[in-house]
């Protein structure tokens, strides 16, 4: 009876031990199905988009067929949209008057850095994004969107510089090489009293606005002496040429149209204008040289971008990063030239047909390689421009001389830098 009983309490164990086996096995069960239970539901989100006006509107603008194709390439998102005005020239003063409230992304120009860096309004590219921002740009593009620190704060889509229009039954493609040829030959319009143009002269003899890459605060403005003052010569002698003018009023554009003016120094936003007063007569070119000293010396715009930048305090940095990686890519800035005549910053679309097609493309480009400098996005730059602007109307008014060139050049120099102040 004992091995009986024994026997049974061993049986009555085993079935006990499967038991057990199979009913710890139905929870995994459960838990694989409930793994792999349909596709996961899009993240709702809100991304406010601020943009200038005539980007946006109906179906038919840049903006709006871009967040509809942005929407269909991230089906992982399900985005309500808020849109603003604003454009690139006021971003500045909108983001910073409270960044928290600011948009997801906005457009700025890139000479607002500076403040958007002290605000702490605008995010840093990293990763692949980063990536994308230095395949796409030339250098010199993707300078114009780095702080002191070394790293990128936006994504460009567009230069924001100056070059020359001129009248080709005027001037040969010989002629406009040197500025001193023109004037010879015909009448000239320059923004003399505008610091954003009166730079290029100082700087093609040697003049440095904080450091070499622009971003040495510590550098300082140094126009050069001895040759700042000869380059203070030359504009003397300049304004006092019959065939010079100073931009006053759209006073060069009339000129262009009525053909008392050669040419002009001006930017893209002015293409349509200028091609209605020249029509087949429109010439766009890079910058020409003058003659100091019996040398030749390269006169240099400003190159700046216009770029998107990701707010700071996003609440949705990934999805925000996307999308202005994706309304500055190839596609996207294609697109904005074909709809607004927004010349692109991307390398690659300098060799598409319809942009090398384009004259005023053509010039800014060559402008952008050639003739320019990256202007200062450093907060410390804005002790540049009032200065500048009264030395520039000091020489277009003939109060500058030759015979006290030196001497106003040395107020100029020390104004800059706060010693004149």
């Amino acid at each position: 009876m004992k091995k009986i009983v024994a026997l049974l309490l061993a049986c009555m164990m085993i079935i006990g031990l499967f038991a057990g086996c199979a009913s710890n096995d139905k929870p995994n069960e459960t838990a694989k199905q409930d793994s792999t239970d349909g596709p996961k539901e899009p993240e709702a989100i809100t991304l406010t988009v601020w943009a200038p006006q005539e980007d946006q509107g109906d179906d038919s603008k840049w903006l709006n067929q871009m967040l509809k194709k942005f929407e269909e390439a991230h089906p992982e998102y399900k985005i309500t949209w808020n849109l603003g005005v604003c454009s690139e020239a006021d971003a500045k003063d909108k983001v910073t008057a409270d960044v928290s409230a600011a948009a997801d992304v906005f457009m700025y120009a890139n000479d607002q850095l500076g403040a958007l860096m002290q605000a702490e309004a605008v995010a840093k590219v990293g990763g692949t994004f980063l990536e994308q921002v230095k395949k796409d740009n030339s250098e010199t593009f993707v300078n114009t969107v780095t702080y002191t620190d070394g790293a990128v704060y936006g994504f460009p889509y567009t230069a924001n510089t100056w070059f020359m229009y001129y009248n080709k039954s005027i001037f040969t493609e010989e002629d406009i090489k040197s500025l001193d040829t023109m004037l010879s030959k015909g009448k000239v319009v320059f923004p003399l009293t505008n610091g954003w143009y009166l730079a290029s002269m100082y700087v093609a003899n040697g003049a440095t606005l904080f450091g070499e890459k622009g971003i040495d605060a510590a550098a300082g403005i140094q126009l050069g002496g001895d040759k700042a003052t000869e380059v203070t010569k030359y504009l003397v002698n300049m304004a006092a040429n019959p065939n010079f003018a100073n931009e006053d009023s759209g006073n060069g554009l009339a000129g262009l149209k009525d053909g008392s003016v050669g040419a002009i120094f001006d930017g893209s936003w002015n293409a349509e204008k200028v091609k209605e007063a020249l029509g087949d007569n429109m010439g766009v070119a890079q910058l020409p040289c003058i003659t100091i000293n019996g040398e030749q010396k390269q006169m240099r715009s400003f190159a700046g971008s216009k770029a998107f930048g990701v707010n700071k305090q996003s609440k949705h940095q990934k999805a925000a990063m996307q999308l202005a990686a994706f309304l500055s890519s190839e596609e996207a800035q294609l697109l904005h030239f074909e709809l607004r005549g927004v010349i692109p910053a991307a390398s690659n679309l300098a060799k598409n047909e319809k942009v090398a097609k384009d004259l005023v493309a053509v010039g800014e480009s060559l402008t952008m390689q050639n003739t320019a400098i990256v202007q200062p996005t450093i907060p410390e730059m804005g002790a540049y421009w009032a200065p500048a602007e009264t030395m520039g109307k000091a020489i277009n008014s003939k109060q500058v001389t030759l015979d006290n060139a030196a001497e106003q050049t040395q107020i100029f120099q020390d104004s800059l830098n706060g010693t004149g102040l």
